[in-house]
């Protein structure tokens, strides 16, 4: 199965707050990234969110940037 980064990146957020047991609200408490960014982003109305939101999310979930694409999931995003 391919898929597209942006669907890949999401699909980690959904997966790193499963591992923790958090909801969105808590990555924006732990993340200092505005609700209405991760909003849209999660609900398909922004398609990419920056490399910064992306970092700020990692440290958030208490990994680095390298750590946040570190996972099997982006092997599978159509080249």
């Amino acid at each position: 199965m391919t898929m597209e980064i942006r669907e890949a990146v999401k699909t980690r957020i959904e997966n790193l707050c499963k591992e923790r047991d958090w909801t969105l609200n808590e990555l924006i408490k732990r993340s200092g990234v505005h609700q209405p960014t991760i909003s849209e982003f999660m609900n398909g109305r922004s398609k990419y969110p920056q490399i910064n939101t992306i970092k700020k999310l990692s440290l958030g979930f208490g990994i680095t940037l390298s750590e946040f694409f570190n996972d099997d999931i982006f092997n599978e995003v159509d080249e």
